[in-house]
């Protein structure tokens, strides 16, 4: 069973860098700027790197 990781997987990290920010600026702002930009940037590269492992999982076997 060769399954490919869709293919607009790494394209949602800007969606979900902004989504993340926004709900750290507004819920969890007592961090101020260090927690929305670390927030932004975990949620913004997650889908690019679950990508990467779907692809290196799946193409080892």
């Amino acid at each position: 069973m060769n399954r490919r990781p869709p293919a607009w997987l790494p394209w949602l990290g800007p969606l979900l860098a902004a989504g993340a920010g926004g709900l750290a600026g507004e819920y969890w702002l007592g961090g101020g700027f260090w927690v929305v930009l670390i927030a932004a940037l975990v949620c913004g590269f997650a889908p690019i790197v679950a990508y990467k492992v779907w692809k290196r999982l799946h193409h080892r076997s």
